[in-house]
């Protein structure tokens, strides 16, 4: 991930969270740092959203990219990631900040 985007979903995540997310998270070009006020299964998720909007959009110019691509695909489990999505939304309906994080990290570009 560019650390322009990673940047990007910082302010994205510390606008989602209010003035409880510290400074120095939007500051942080990790996502650990980004996602430190959220629930932990939300924080997990965002880290893995992240990755796999990374990978689902990189090109895989011959065959060795092409493996390097389909090995983080498959370990970052991005098949079922928005079946993971929808039951984070659910389990935290109640919460705004943590549905704001998840959609910001959906629409990032990873």
């Amino acid at each position: 991930m560019t650390r322009h985007a990673t940047l990007t979903l910082a302010a994205l995540l510390a606008a989602a969270t209010g003035p409880s997310l510290p400074a120095s998270a939007v500051e942080s070009a990790t996502p650990a740092a980004q996602t430190g006020d959220l629930p932990k299964d939300v924080s997990a998720y965002v880290e893995r959203r992240m990755g796999c909007n990374h990978w689902m959009g990189e090109e895989p110019y011959d065959a060795a990219r092409r493996r390097e691509i389909d090995k983080a695909i498959k370990d970052l489990a991005c098949t079922r990631i928005d079946a993971d999505e929808r039951s984070l939304r659910q389990r935290h309906k109640g919460a705004p900040a943590t549905i704001k994080a998840l959609d910001a990290a959906k629409d990032s570009d990873g």
